[in-house]
């Protein structure tokens, strides 16, 4: 529920960006620098800085040991700008990286939080970042709605950490339980060693699931925030103030650009409904510019609030069932769903009655509009299939299909979006391919699902493939092939599974929701095929689809 609240939020914040056509602080922009900070510069041009490897998404290193996550996506904005570059200091855990900083190994630290005893050593800059702290628990725990729900319970935390002083300082009958890092404070939790570990939601969010904790949830997300900022050493503040610039050119659109990529938090179990129905809100604003001009503007917004009104205490009702029963989670997005795409459909409506009138400069405007609503109809399609598929609720009608003409229909259909991007739709049909015993409306899903992906994730200029081939043992082949970056090996098993975006991104700003390969899986399977993939980093990607075929003489219906 909560990734498809925040896949909205996230829509919706581009919906206001596109209808006020603002855009401030662009990759590249330099920042005006006094004759001291251009001289500071000149003498330091490379500038070491310490994290926590253990720090993800924000900093951590990856498989090959490099520093990777949101801050250094953030340094290299911001580097680009003041004409630095940055070089990271590597450490085995935070403490020895603050420790390095405060000798002099590294000018300054990242994603710091700010506190009494830190500013003995080090001077901030303004806050880049801000998370709410969240409180991560085993499944058959109860919520966490607030701090005194904390109370006489072992509370797993990192030595240094900021989130575990204001604890032990606020909430003194807090049993602490001090670990070397976060994950092994997670593992602390789900081994019962510790009830509970706090940290910030991104980061719990990460850890979750990069070490596959399946009998963990987020129990509750408390309403103050976490700021992070640079922590620089006292004996240059020449860069502290140099940082604050780098800090300040950030625009919210540069935010949204690092920091969405990485953060995508999965609620289990519990939805925090203040944040819910903030998102709704917004959607009511986004709609009353759009219908503020007409006359029975007051009436509707009358009905809304109803309506809203029920749909709260239907919500509130839910939310207590969530605690008693899991499976209650899958109804409440289907509701949400739906409710969802009848506003939509208006605001795509409106928007073309807009576009007929437009003038050049605003009609830019409303078309990346509609596309954004188009993107969110069709997440909320992905979550309507995905849960009739689990229900049982979508029947299937196995007949005899023409595939190369199922193939031919949907390459014709996606022809506009390949234009786009110059992307060459060809096909290769074997002459003796059978037909195959499928249900035609799933057969042409997959089918989008799979050239849509190989759209997206295609580089300009480039070609997808369709063969539709026979096989041996009574089975027809089809295989999608892309020219775009591939997948890692080790991101193969996670390829079919449900809201995963791997680490190759969309290479013309599309969004991804994680749900289409999901689909494809169940869809296949459903229909007694099979479906895998076959790719080499850099060489693009093979999905191949089996399916059962028509043996010549054989009846079917």
């Amino acid at each position: 529920m909560s990734t498809l609240i925040q896949f909205f939020g996230r829509v919706l914040a581009g919906v206001i960006l596109a209808a006020t056509v603002v855009a401030a602080g662009a990759a590249g922009e330099r920042i005006e620098l006094t004759d001291t900070e251009k001289a500071w510069i000149k003498e330091n041009p490379v500038v070491k800085f310490g994290y926590d490897p253990g720090w993800g998404p924000f900093s951590y290193r990856d498989a090959r040991g490099e520093f990777t996550g949101i801050d250094a996506d953030y340094l290299k904005l911001i580097g680009q700008r003041l004409g630095l570059t940055f070089k990271p200091v590597h450490s085995l855990s935070w403490p020895e990286a603050y420790e390095a900083a405060r000798k002099g190994e590294a000018h300054f630290l990242v994603s710091t939080a700010e506190d009494e005893e830190r500013g003995r050593d080090f001077v901030f800059t303004g806050a880049y970042n801000s998370f709410p702290m969240a409180f991560v628990t085993r499944h058959d725990a109860p919520a966490v709605m607030s701090l005194n729900d904390l109370s006489g319970k072992r509370v797993a935390g990192v030595q240094g950490y900021v989130e575990v002083a204001v604890l032990a300082r606020e909430h003194p009958d807090i049993q602490r339980v001090m670990v070397e890092s976060m994950d092994e404070a997670f593992l602390a939790v789900a081994s019962g060693r510790a009830d509970v570990a706090a940290t910030n939601i991104a980061n719990a969010n990460y850890i979750i699931k990069s070490l596959g904790l399946s009998n963990l949830k987020i129990a509750g997300v408390m309403p103050y925030l976490f700021d992070l900022r640079y922590a620089v050493r006292k004996d240059q503040p020449v860069l502290r103030d140099l940082l604050d610039k780098g800090v300040a050119s950030l625009s919210a659109k540069d935010r949204q650009d690092i920091v969405g990529p990485w953060v995508g938090v999965e609620y289990v179990r519990i939805v925090r409904w203040d944040y819910v129905m903030r998102w709704v809100a917004g959607g009511v604003v986004v709609a009353g510019v759009f219908f503020g001009f007409m006359a029975w503007r007051n009436r509707l917004l009358s009905r809304e609030l109803a309506e809203r009104t029920r749909i709260q205490t239907e919500l509130e009702t839910a939310r207590r069932r969530l605690e008693e029963l899991n499976e209650e989670k899958t109804g409440l997005m289907r509701m949400a769903a739906h409710d969802l795409r009848n506003p939509l459909n208006g605001l795509m409506l409106n928007v073309e009655i807009l576009s007929e009138g437009a003038a050049p400069k605003d009609r830019e405007a409303l078309d990346r509009i509609m596309v954004l609503s188009h993107q969110m109809i069709h997440m909320i399609r992905n979550l309507l299939d995905v849960q009739a598929l689990e229900d049982g609720r979508r029947r299937l009608k196995i007949e005899a299909v023409d595939v190369p003409g199922e193939v031919e229909d949907v390459l014709a259909a996606m022809q506009t979006l390949a234009e786009r991007k110059r992307i060459t739709l060809t096909t290769q049909f074997a002459r003796t391919a059978p037909r195959a015993l499928a249900d035609r409306a799933a057969l042409r899903q997959v089918l989008n699902n799979l050239v849509g992906n190989a759209v997206k994730y295609s580089p300009y200029d480039r070609e997808v493939t369709v063969d539709v081939e026979p096989a041996t043992d009574g089975k027809l082949v089809l295989r999608v092939r892309d020219q775009g970056p591939g997948i890692m090996a080790d991101e193969m098993p996670r390829l079919f599974q449900k809201y995963v975006c791997l680490s190759a991104r969309p290479t013309g700003g599309e969004q991804s929701t994680g749900l289409g390969l999901a689909i494809v899986k169940q869809l296949v399977t459903a229909m007694d095929g099979a479906v895998w993939c076959e790719s080499k980093p850099g060489e693009g990607a093979v999905f191949i689809v089996e399916l059962p075929a028509v043996v010549a003489g054989e009846a079917t219906g």
